[in-house]
């Protein structure tokens, strides 16, 4: 029956992710896609309410019977990113603004399942939450909205990823880390700053700053253990106001990524300990001005794993299950997880007959039909799951 209704709702859903692909909003700033979202609820007659201070919405579907509570997820913004597809006939319409991560098909998706749980509400056994977030490509904003208590009572939650790396029917679901932790930094490298043709009465913060670039990459080859998994990536740097100046000061900011939690404790000690003596050999400081500890890994307990795997082979068969290395990009989904416990898969958006694009590319797009797979995994989750721990 949740087949059946997914393909009912299919068309519902293309119309839903296209309209958002042509009208990308960013996070924090997703007040139309807040007000889709909610007319559509209203629509169906589903109470909700706003997120805490965010653009997000939080809708409650309550069952025949009493039971336990699922929370389901949908994150909503969008990329400052270009679309480069041309010849989409959903292209973008917001200059420098696209969908380029699939969140315009999970929130498709999240609405298709909430058009199913309502065909199916006699079946529930308790209630199912429908979270649509703001602001996931900042952080997330989970960790603020829980404060106001629309999560109270919260027993278990569920995320999809729709994923351009995983061939279309097919479903991600496996036990231990899915994706990473991941921290931000910044150092200041303070020189002296002198004109470009007297070097020698100057401290180049800039030349400082680039062997620390260098330098910081032996943490990964040389300090971690081989089998650990980590990364150190300075993805800013700035220095200098002029051509013919020696700059006085530098900024790096960088990012962290890790599985294991206890690298987001031992990373700023290594970091401080190569920029500071790296700087100091060229008679400049270093200073480490922010460690900012973001999201933790996503980890699926074996069980929960088990039980998602489970829902996958009921609906598309065991091989459907499709074995997805852990990524190293970071999800907020993790909070959610670890407050409550839960389970996250990635479900195929890679297109069968032509190159799928990366994620945060100009060129990507998704094969549709994992958003009629995604909103049957949604509503077959929840009824399984609610379906195992009624009273």
């Amino acid at each position: 029956m949740v087949l059946q209704l997914a393909e009912k709702y299919y068309p519902y859903m293309v119309d839903i992710r296209r309209h958002l692909h042509m009208n990308p909003e960013v996070s924090f700033q997703e007040f139309n896609t807040s007000k889709l979202v909610q007319d559509e609820l209203t629509k169906l007659g589903i109470p909700f309410v706003p997120a805490g201070d965010t653009t997000g919405i939080v809708a409650t579907i309550e069952g025949a019977c009493p039971g336990k509570t699922i929370a389901l997820r949908a994150d909503m913004d969008a990329l400052s990113v270009q679309e480069l597809n041309e010849d989409c006939p959903y292209k973008s319409k917001i200059d420098g603004v696209m969908h380029a991560c699939g969140h315009d098909g999970h929130v498709a998706a999240l609405l298709g399942a909430a058009h199913i749980l309502c065909d199916l509400r006699e079946q529930i056994c308790g209630t199912v939450k429908l979270f649509f977030e703001s602001g996931e490509e900042h952080g997330g904003t989970y960790q603020d909205v829980k404060k106001t208590g629309v999560f109270d009572g919260v027993d278990h939650c569920f995320g999809i990823h729709i994923w351009s790396d995983v061939p279309v029917g097919k479903i991600a679901c496996a036990p231990g880390a899915r994706m990473a932790g991941t921290d931000l930094f910044t150092l200041r490298i303070t020189g002296k700053g002198a004109h470009a043709s007297a070097p020698h009465q100057g401290i180049d913060a800039a030349v400082a700053a680039a062997a620390i670039v260098m330098n910081l990459q032996t943490i990964v080859s040389r300090e971690l253990d081989p089998q650990a998994i980590g990364l150190v990536t300075i993805g800013k740097m700035t220095a200098g106001q002029r051509f013919n100046a020696i700059p006085d000061e530098a900024i790096l900011e960088g990012n962290l990524r890790y599985f294991d939690p206890a690298l987001s404790d031992a990373y700023p000690v290594m970091i401080n300990r190569i920029a500071e003596n790296t700087a100091a050999a060229f008679r400049a400081k270093s200073e480490m001005i922010l460690h900012h500890v973001g999201t933790p890994a996503v980890v699926n307990s074996p069980e929960n794993a088990a039980f998602g795997q489970s829902v996958v082979k009921k609906l598309f068969g065991a091989d459907a299950l499709y074995d997805l290395a852990p990524l190293m990009a970071g999800e907020d989904f993790a909070f959610f997880i670890n407050d409550v416990g839960g389970t996250f898969v990635f479900v195929g958006g890679g297109f069968a007959d032509r190159e799928t694009a990366h994620h945060h590319n100009g060129h990507f797009d998704i094969d549709e039909d994992s958003l009629r797979i995604s909103a049957a995994m949604h509503t077959q989750y929840a009824l399984d799951y609610l379906s195992q721990h009624k009273d």
